[in-house]
């Protein structure tokens, strides 16, 4: 007959493992908009980038040219339009003049209509000015617009992945991979949980991660997101739990695999036996050479050891094997 006595866990924790691969919090894949020749690519793996700064340039020298172009003739139309405001500024005026001379009987009524038809044609030619500048310079903005198309720039502030192995002088489509940038001062670990153990999964729970890639550490992460759905092929829900990579040093990479285990309750200081010592909610101990049943409490409930609430003591002498035809008062001898 096997006997043990209690022992006492500093931390015991309750809940259940998955698997998962470590992934970035996020993580982009840029292409270009346009299709041209690589001209530089300024960036490789592991670089830090900030949101806005350059990665790659696309030769652009055909569209310097164009934004050239549009620029000098919206200056051109520029000059146009000021000279067509000229003259309808100076036409209203005439017309004004010979408004007042009218009147004091100084002019005709035939010199006031040539003043006033003038002033219609200088009308016409400064709306059909402002409509000229308006359209230069809406094509010089979408030219400028597609110029900067080669010009790839960082989405966010995170690190490079991948430069796919480009150099310059290589031919890039609109399907092209540049560059991979990821968010990585936060992981993410995704675990795929059964639609069973769903309902003990709740937002905030504690995820402790471990991985060969980071041996002989345990890394703290949260749950962060709960899929509302179950997916029907799988009978699985998707978890997510974050780890803050950047404040503890950044101990783990994506692509990582890990292993995670969801903490349900954790306990101090907790008195614990191994399942085998109850039988229908009570425990046999040993006290002069006979087995007396007791009645226990247990709080949590672990594949390897149980917590008991009360019911016996840390010295306490347990049955733990062989005991299953025991009653109370036995005499038994144990190892």
């Amino acid at each position: 007959m096997d006997v043990t006595t209690p022992v006492t866990e500093p931390l015991l924790r309750q809940g259940f493992s998955s698997t998962a691969t470590l992934e970035a919090l996020e993580d982009v894949v840029l292409v270009p908009k346009v299709s041209g020749k690589l001209k530089e690519l300024r960036v490789s793996p592991g670089d830090r980038v900030r949101r806005g700064q350059v990665l790659a340039v696309l030769d652009h020298r055909d569209q310097d040219a164009q934004v050239g172009a549009l620029s000098a003739q919206t200056a051109v139309n520029r000059a146009g339009l000021e000279q067509a405001r000229a003259e309808l500024e100076q036409a209203q005026r005439e017309r004004e003049r010979y408004r007042k001379l009218l009147a004091e009987g100084y002019a005709t009524k035939q010199e006031l209509d040539t003043r006033v038809t003038a002033l219609q044609t200088a009308q016409a030619a400064y709306n059909r000015a402002v409509a000229t500048i308006r359209q230069s310079q809406a094509s010089l903005q979408a030219q400028q617009v597609n110029r900067s198309e080669f010009v790839i720039l960082a989405p966010m502030d995170g690190v490079v992945l991948k430069d796919y192995d480009l150099a310059p002088g290589a031919l890039l489509g609109t399907s092209s991979p540049v560059a991979e940038v990821a968010q990585i001062d936060t992981l993410k670990a995704v675990i795929q949980v059964p639609e069973n153990q769903l309902p003990r999964v709740r937002e905030g729970m504690t995820g402790f991660l471990t991985g060969e890639g980071f041996p002989g550490r345990e890394v703290t992460g949260t749950v962060r997101r709960i899929d509302p759905y179950v997916d029907p092929s799988t009978r699985t829900a998707r978890v997510e739990v974050q780890v803050p990579n950047k404040t503890l040093g950044y101990p783990i990479k994506p692509g990582m695999f890990a292993q995670v285990f969801l903490v349900e309750a954790t306990a101090k200081d907790a008195l614990t036996l191994p399942p085998t010592a109850i039988r229908d909610g009570g425990v046999f101990v040993v006290e002069d050479g006979k087995a007396r049943r007791r009645a226990v409490t247990v709080g949590l409930v672990l594949p390897d050891r149980v917590q008991i609430l009360s019911g016996v003591a840390s010295g306490d002498r347990v049955v733990v094997g062989g005991g299953d035809a025991l009653t109370d008062g036995d005499r038994v001898s144990s190892d």
